[in-house]
């Protein structure tokens, strides 16, 4: 039985995911960072950058590190939302769907790996889908729930 407490298990997984996605999307046209957020994007756009971050887990200070980067390299662009102008909409270019599309092979074998893997461990993948998605949930209230605090304390602004 592994003395691993649940942190240090979700540590380890994504290092163990971080370093299979390098190994299977090596020759990928961006990394599989990048790929995360660009393939968020492919799916949602256009996108406020804040629900982009909500989507991809990423801090929103992070996530415009990214952007920024991503528009110097002319794969997203952003413009108004015609819905509120004070706020941005964001979306991938051509150039930017075509170097997402480049990495679906590579994510595509990846997943196979996974789910080969996971076949030969007889772990059903719906069930670590569903657990997945508690310990997202769980996470994301514990995180909501630190953040409360530190704001009634005057620790941090709302």
């Amino acid at each position: 039985m592994s003395h691993r407490g649940p942190f240090l298990l979700l540590f380890a997984t994504g290092r163990q995911l971080s370093t299979l996605l390098h190994e299977e999307m090596a020759d990928a046209p961006l990394r599989p960072d990048d790929f995360a957020v660009t393939s968020v994007l492919l799916l949602e756009q256009p996108v406020r950058p804040t629900e982009l971050a909500r989507l991809t887990g990423l801090r929103p200070s992070t996530l415009s590190n990214y952007l920024r980067r991503f528009e110097a390299d002319g794969v997203v662009s952003r413009r108004r939302d015609p819905d509120d102008g004070r706020a941005n909409l964001v979306e991938l270019t051509e150039e930017g769907k075509a170097r997402t599309e480049a990495c679906f092979p590579g994510f595509a074998s990846a997943i196979g790996s996974f789910q080969k893997a996971l076949a030969e461990a007889g772990v059903p993948e719906l069930d670590v889908l569903e657990t997945l998605e508690g310990v997202s949930r769980a996470l994301d209230l514990a995180l909501e729930k630190v953040t409360l605090e530190k704001v009634r304390r005057g620790q941090r602004r709302a």
